[in-house]
C-alpha cells in the first residue's frame, strides 16, 4: 500500500512479450507469489506496441481471461482532447490498465499476459504509502521557518529554511503558480487554506479507483502537506505557509490529486501527474512513495525503475517537458516545464524508489537540532534536505506543525513533511522569477545550488545536496541574472491584441525579472499622451487612459536603464457618436400632486462603444418642471401648471453627442377640460385631457353668439386658442361640444 510520510514508489516488474529480442530484465527480490502483499491486488498494467494500440481487445484471447478472471481494461490516460497528440508523443498511449481476480498471484498474471501478442511489458504496481513518521496533536511554534535556538537545548539556530528574508524582500507567493499536491486529499474549506485549493471545477481531481472524478477527499496527510506549501499567511488564523502570501488573501495555488481514499484505496498516480501537467501545475510534490520490505528490495526497486519504462516513469517525464505549456508547446503558465518532487522515505534506508530516479528532487529531512534524523533515507541521489523533524518519539514540538482535516493544526513528522518545504520554495521562487524563458531548469538550479552545504549532521551518513535555503536560492538566482539583455525578464498578461476602445483606461502589471542586483531604473517612453506608469526595479504598472489621446496606434515601452526594454503596441479605436433609438414621447404630470414620472434615459439613446453616456437637459418654460438625472434616470417633478420643452442631450466622454426633444405638459389630471385663464384679457385656451373633435360656441349675456367653430379637433398639446381681444368686457358662457362654462373677460 502506499504509507504516510514515506516516499514509496510504484514498483513495476517487467515481463516481456515471446517475440521481443530483448533479454529480460531480472526481477527485484523476491518477485514470487509470497510478495504479492506489496503490489495492488488484482492490477496490471500492459504496454503494447504500436502495432496493436488501439486495436488489442482482451477478448480475442478468452483463454487469458478465463485463467486470470478478466473483468476490465481501460487506458491508463485516457483520451487528452488538445494535448493527445503529446501524450501520443510521449507514449503514454500504449498503457494499458487490467483488472482481474485479487487472488490470482502476480507471477501467475504476468506469465499469462506477458505471452499474448503486441504485449511489450507486464508492470506490476507496488502498494504506495504516504511518507509522514507520526500524526499527533497540534502545537503552535514553526520552527522549521524560523529557528533562533531559544525553543529548548534541542533547537539549534539556524536549524530552519532561512525563509523570512524572502518574504521581507521578494515575495510571499503569487497565485498564478500552481503546485500539485499528490496525496490523499485537501481540505478545500479549511479556513487556513480557503480559497487557495483548487475545487474540483477548478482542476482538482481524484484518481482513485471506482470515484467520481469530483468527488475530493479531506486526508490529514495531504492538508498537513498543503498547509506547509500554501497556509494563508497574515490573516490572522492558524499557522503560516512557505508560499502563503503576505496579504491575508493566499499565495500560490494548490490543485489536490487525490490518490489515496479515507478507507485506504488506491488510486492512478502516473494519471494525476500527467493531469496536473496538462491543467496548469508547474510543480508537484509527491509525499509518498513504494513499499519495499527490504533495503536489498528498495536498491532492486531503484535500479528497475532507472532502467525500464513504467507509467510512472513516463509521467514524470511528461510532467518535467510539458508543465506550463499548451498543446502546441507555447509557455502558458510561469515556467516552461515542470518540477517533481518526491520524499526520500522514512526507512533509513540507502535507496528508494522512486525518489531515487535523477530527474526528480528526492528530499531528505533534517530536525531543529541540525542533525538529519535516524529515519530519514539518505544517499548521494537525495538532492536537499528540508525540515522533517527529529526522531523523537516524545517531543513533538520538534515535529512539523501544519494544517489538517477537519479545520484542525497538527505536528507530524516525515521526510513527507520535508518535502512541501523544498515545494513551498520552488514555488517562492517561480512567483518572482517566473515569466517568459523561465524554465524548471533554471528553478531546480537555484533551489539545489543556493542550498547551505555543510550545515547539517548527517550522523555519518552521505546526501547529494545541502540544506534548503530559500535566502540562499533567491541571491543565488540574483546572481544568475546580471543586468544585461538575455538575463533581463519581463513578464505581462499582453498578448499583442490590446486594442481600448476610446473611453476606456487599462492598467497592466509588468513584472520585471533580472534587475534584483543592479536595480537600474525602469521607466515608460510612450507616443501616447494618455499612457503613464508607476515604475520600481522590479515592477511597473502601466495605466493607459484612451481618452487623453486622439485613435490611433501607438507603443509604450518599458525600459530598464539604457540595457534592455519590451514594447507593447496597442490601438485605440475610433469613437462612435451616440445615437437616439427611440424618440421620447410627450409627457403629462400631474401639478395637482407631487407625484414624480421617472424615464429611462438609456433606453433612448445608445453608444455603439458602449460607453455609459452622460446627460444635460435644458429646459424652456420656467415655473412648469423640475427636473433631475441620476444612473441614466431623469425625473420630472411639478412646479406649476403649464407647457414646458425640454430638451435631453447625450455625450459621451469625448463630448460628442446626439439630442432629443419633448414636451412636458402640467395640468390638473383630475379634470377632464382645462379652461385657461379664465378670467381672460387677450387669448382664451380650451385643453381638453385627451383628443377630441367638439364643436365650441362663446355667448354674451344678450344671448348672441360672438364666437362659434362646428367642429374642432384639439388635445391636451394642441389647444383651441380664441381671440378676446375685439370682445367687449363682461361674463360670457362658453359651450364645449355640449358642456356650459362662465368666462369672464377683462
Amino acid at each position: 500500500m502506499k504509507k504516510p510520510g514515506l516516499a514509496t514508489w510504484i514498483l513495476l516488474v517487467p515481463m516481456f512479450a515471446c517475440c521481443s529480442v530483448q533479454e529480460p530484465a531480472p526481477l527485484p527480490e523476491a518477485a514470487s507469489d509470497s510478495i504479492d502483499k506489496t503490489y495492488t491486488p488484482g492490477q496490471a498494467v500492459l504496454r503494447l506496441s504500436d502495432e496493436v494500440t488501439g486495436t488489442f481487445n482482451l477478448t480475442d484471447h478468452p483463454e487469458a481471461l478465463e485463467a486470470l478472471g478478466i473483468h476490465s481494461m481501460e487506458r491508463m490516460f485516457p483520451d487528452a482532447g488538445e494535448f493527445e497528440a503529446r501524450h501520443r508523443a510521449a507514449g503514454l498511449h500504449r498503457w494499458y490498465k487490467v483488472s482481474y481476480d485479487r487472488n490470482v498471484p502476480s507471477t501467475k498474471a504476468g506469465n499469462e499476459l506477458s505471452t499474448l501478442p503486441g504485449v511489450e511489458d507486464v508492470v506490476f504496481l507496488p502498494r504506495k504509502e504516504r511518507r509522514s513518521f507520526f500524526n499527533d496533536p497540534r502545537a503552535n511554534e514553526q520552527w522549521h521557518y524560523y529557528n533562533d535556538g531559544s525553543l529548548g537545548s534541542s533547537f539549534k539556530a539556524g536549524s530552519d529554511i532561512n525563509v523570512q528574508p524572502v518574504w521581507e524582500n521578494y515575495t510571499g507567493g503569487t497565485r498564478d503558480v500552481i503546485v500539485a499536491v499528490i496525496d490523499g486529499g485537501v481540505q478545500v474549506n479549511h479556513p487556513d487554506l480557503e480559497g487557495v485549493v483548487l475545487t474540483a471545477e477548478e482542476g482538482s481531481r481524484n484518481f482513485v479507483d471506482g470515484y467520481s472524478p469530483s468527488v475530493l477527499f479531506e486526508d490529514d496527510h495531504g492538508t498537513h502537506v498543503s498547509g506547509t506549501i500554501a497556509a494563508i499567511n497574515n490573516n490572522g488564523i492558524g499557522v503560516s505557509g512557505v508560499a502563503g502570501g503576505l496579504s491575508g488573501y493566499g499565495g500560490v495555488r494548490v490543485m489536490a490529486c487525490n490518490i489515496f481514499s479515507d478507507r485506504d484505496e488506491e488510486g492512478d498516480e502516473a494519471a494525476a501527474l500527467v493531469w496536473a501537467a496538462d491543467h496548469g501545475a508547474v510543480i508537484a510534490n509527491n509525499s509518498w512513495g513504494y513499499i519495499a520490505s527490504s533495503e536489498k528490495m528498495a536498491a532492486q526497486y531503484a535500479e528497475y525503475f532507472a532502467n525500464n519504462e513504467t507509467p510512472l516513469r513516463n509521467a514524470i517525464d511528461y510532467f518535467i517537458q510539458y508543465a506550463g505549456m499548451d498543446a502546441d508547446g507555447n509557455q502558458t503558465g510561469p515556467m516552461k516545464g515542470g518540477l517533481v518532487l518526491f520524499a526520500s522515505g522514512n526507512e533509513g534506508y540507502k535507496h528508494d524508489m522512486p525518489a531515487e530516479y535523477e530527474p526528480v528532487v528526492a528530499v531528505g529531512a533534517f530536525g531543529p537540532d541540525g542533525k538529519m534524523p535516524r529515519f530519514s533515507n539518505y544517499g548521494e541521489w537525495v538532492d536537499i534536505l528540508a525540515p522533517g523533524g527529529s526522531d523523537t518519539y516524545y517531543h513533538y514540538d520538534e515535529w512539523v506543525l501544519s494544517t489538517t482535516a477537519k479545520g484542525m493544526y497538527a505536528f507530524e513528522s516525515g521526510t513527507s513533511m520535508a518535502c512541501p518545504h523544498a515545494a513551498g520554495v520552488a514555488a517562492l521562487l517561480v512567483s518572482y522569477f517566473g515569466g517568459p524563458g523561465f524554465t524548471a531548469d533554471d528553478l531546480k538550479e537555484a533551489l539545489l545550488y543556493g542550498a547551505d552545504p555543510n550545515a547539517i549532521d548527517l550522523q555519518g551518513r552521505t546526501v547529494g545536496g545541502g540544506k534548503l535555503d530559500a535566502a540562499g536560492s533567491f541571491s543565488y538566482q540574483d546572481s544568475q541574472m546580471d543586468p544585461d539583455e538575455d538575463h533581463i525578464r519581463f513578464s505581462t498578461t499582453y498578448a499583442g491584441d490590446w486594442r481600448l476602445k476610446s473611453h476606456e483606461t487599462l492598467e497592466v502589471p509588468v513584472q520585471i525579472s533580472g534587475n534584483n542586483k543592479a536595480q537600474l531604473p525602469v521607466s515608460l517612453v510612450t507616443d501616447c499622451p494618455g499612457a503613464t506608469a508607476d515604475c520600481t526595479f522590479e515592477r511597473a504598472m502601466l495605466h493607459i487612459n484612451a481618452l487623453l489621446a486622439e485613435p490611433g496606434n501607438y507603443t509604450a515601452t518599458i525600459k530598464v536603464g539604457s540595457v534592455t526594454g519590451r514594447s507593447y503596441p496597442f490601438t485605440i479605436l475610433p469613437n462612435h457618436v451616440p445615437e437616439l433609438i427611440l424618440p421620447f414621447e410627450d409627457q403629462i404630470i400631474n401639478a395637482a400632486s407631487s407625484a414624480l414620472t421617472t424615464l429611462s434615459l438609456d433606453h433612448h439613446f445608445s453608444d455603439y462603444d458602449e460607453e455609459d453616456l452622460n446627460y444635460e437637459i435644458n429646459l424652456s418654460g420656467d415655473n412648469v418642471v423640475q427636473t433631475s438625472v441620476s444612473n441614466g434616470r431623469l425625473t420630472l417633478t411639478p412646479a406649476g401648471y403649464g407647457l414646458a420643452t425640454l430638451t435631453v442631450r447625450a455625450l459621451d466622454g469625448r463630448k460628442t453627442e446626439a439630442s432629443a426633444q419633448f414636451r412636458v405638459l402640467a395640468r390638473n389630471v383630475y379634470q377632464d377640460m382645462d379652461i385657461f385663464p379664465n378670467p381672460a384679457s387677450d387669448w382664451l385656451n380650451i385643453r381638453p385631457a385627451s383628443e377630441r373633435t367638439v364643436s365650441v360656441e362663446l355667448v354674451n349675456l344678450a344671448g348672441a353668439t360672438v364666437y362659434s367653430i362646428d367642429s374642432v379637433t384639439i388635445g391636451p398639446f394642441d389647444p383651441l386658442v380664441i381671440d378676446l381681444r375685439a370682445l367687449p368686457g363682461g361674463t360670457y358662457s362658453l359651450f364645449v361640444g355640449g358642456e356650459r362654462f362662465t368666462i369672464a373677460k377683462r
